[in-house]
């Protein structure tokens, strides 16, 4: 038996979050990394009229993450072809401090909403084991599609490995995460302000984020993209559009809403606690209120879908456009007071406060 220590993440409101920042969050090395991200978000435009709302960082999958440096990438056919023993490969990841992260269809994993109903390929975190029972300790989106943990035997587990569907590219592959806490051979990772400052006027200008990325990605392939404060207007267009059209309202955009405020009020906290700086308290309540908007707006969202009441999509709006204008009023204040006291040289039009 051996379970790998788990935390409750920063952020939650997807997998690619969730998991990884499950491992680390609690880490006191691992927080100036932490803390220096997530700081913008994109919206991504998808067929059908719909439309993908997230944090924009750094992801092990994709870019170069210093806290799993050891971590490795195995390709289904891999493990299939020349792995004899799934069950004993998971264990020894475990026994080698390895988390395994990787793609089951859960109609074969109990407490979850497709447990014996509906095929789906999903993402889980295997972080520990118990011979006594023969059942794996996972991590994932579970009941209710929250983040929690469970169990599943050993046989489960193996069936769900072996018959989901990869009806994506990235279903093929599992990670094998090690946290490395020592960074660049035992160099720190230290929080800078500026660099903080820089995202922050990032995100109030709505700068692509993709030409930081060149080295990775072409820009103009990415044109889908909104990011930033410019998010608001993408979101009020969509909902404009279901009430034109009665599309279904995905919910999902206002948990990640939610979740960012949540952390930018955490990493003000954060920065405040240790030292960096210290913000103006009218700025800080404007965030507070900003996050308990937000809040606001998911709960009547969520309370409109239990009762079964027509949601109002043209209040939904209204509320949108208010919560635009508070934050971009919060973010000019905190932009003029970098400007005045010379963390940043904004090539932007923003009044310096007093």
């Amino acid at each position: 038996m051996k379970t790998l220590p788990l935390c409750k993440p920063l952020i939650s409101n997807y997998p690619q979050h969730a998991f990884y920042l499950s491992i680390i969050s609690e880490n006191k090395e691992c927080q100036p990394w932490i803390y220096s991200n997530y700081t913008n978000l994109f919206l991504s435009e998808l067929p059908n009229n719909e439309f993908f709302l997230d944090f924009f960082v750094q992801t092990p999958e994709h870019h170069f993450n210093p806290w799993f440096k050891d971590s490795q990438r195995l390709h289904r056919d891999l493990i299939l072809k020349s792995i004899p023993d799934l069950i004993s490969f998971i264990k020894d990841q475990i026994n080698s401090n390895y988390y395994i992260l990787t793609h089951v269809d859960e109609y074969f994993i109990p407490n979850t909403n497709s447990y014996n109903n509906d095929r789906y390929t999903h993402a889980v975190m295997v972080f520990g084991y118990d011979d006594s029972t023969r059942e794996f300790q996972l991590a994932g989106f579970f009941n209710d599609r929250i983040y929690s943990q469970t169990t599943v035997s050993y046989d489960e587990f193996k069936k769900a490995f072996e018959e989901c569907h990869i009806y994506d590219d990235y279903l093929n592959f599992t990670h094998l995460l090690k946290i490395n806490p020592e960074y660049h051979n035992g160099k720190i990772y230290n929080f800078s302000i500026s660099y903080f400052a820089e995202c922050m006027e990032n995100y109030y200008t709505s700068f692509n984020e993709m030409k930081n990325f060149q080295s990775f990605y072409t820009p103009e392939l990415y044109s889908d993209r909104t990011f930033g404060l410019n998010i608001y207007k993408k979101l009020t267009a969509f909902l404009a559009l279901n009430l034109s059209e009665k599309l279904n309202l995905e919910t999902r955009f206002l948990y990640t809403l939610k979740e960012h405020k949540k952390f930018m009020n955490l990493k003000i906290n954060y920065i405040e606690q240790e030292g960096h700086y210290y913000f103006p308290d009218v700025f800080k309540n404007n965030y507070l209120q900003v996050e308990k908007e937000t809040t606001i707006l998911l709960n009547q969202f969520l309370k409109c879908l239990i009762t079964q009441k027509d949601i109002n999509i043209n209040k939904l709006i209204d509320k949108l456009n208010s919560l635009y204008q508070l934050e971009k009023e919060a973010l000019e204040l905190i932009l003029a007071d970098f400007t005045k006291q010379g963390i940043i040289k904004s090539q932007y039009s923003i009044p310096i406060a007093d």
